[in-house]
């Protein structure tokens, strides 16, 4: 169900010209695009000092004028990360939860759950256990 529910958002984030796991796909490519057992690939550091987060693309568009990037975010018990967004970003809660604050109102993601995070959003990430989410943003690739 996990994987299904990543693949569709996925597809449905597949634009003119993709790039996935650095491989870049024609622009002309009208081509079906899957990405197998994401949820096992390896996830990359956020590298803030003290926080247990975790942020890997795995596709996006390269349409200059309406970007797309999609990948899996994780968070594990530690200090919360703060993040502000430069551009519209969301979440679906694959798995555990998280904790998410924009200073005004607290909730509890847990599996199923959407949220979204307006550009400008200063949003803090925390858990007391672990979360992974699969995130879709209005944004180039990191």
């Amino acid at each position: 169900m996990k994987i299904r529910v990543i693949m569709t958002l996925c597809l449905t984030a597949v634009a003119a010209n993709v790039q996935a796991h650095g491989v870049k796909v024609p622009s002309d490519s009208k081509s079906l695009q899957i990405f197998k057992d994401v949820l096992s690939m390896q996830i990359a550091s956020m590298n803030e000092p003290g926080v247990n987060a975790y942020f890997e693309d795995i596709v996006g568009s390269a349409d200059p004028n309406a970007p797309i990037a999609c990948g899996i975010f994780k968070i594990e018990k530690g200090n919360p990360l703060v993040y502000t967004y430069g551009y519209d970003d969301s979440k679906v809660i694959l798995d555990g939860h998280i904790y998410f604050s924009d200073g005004n109102q607290k909730v509890k993601g847990e599996v199923g759950d959407v949220l979204f995070f307006p550009k400008g959003s200063t949003i803090t990430f925390s858990t007391d256990d672990s979360g992974l989410a699969y995130a879709c943003g209005q944004r180039k690739l990191f």
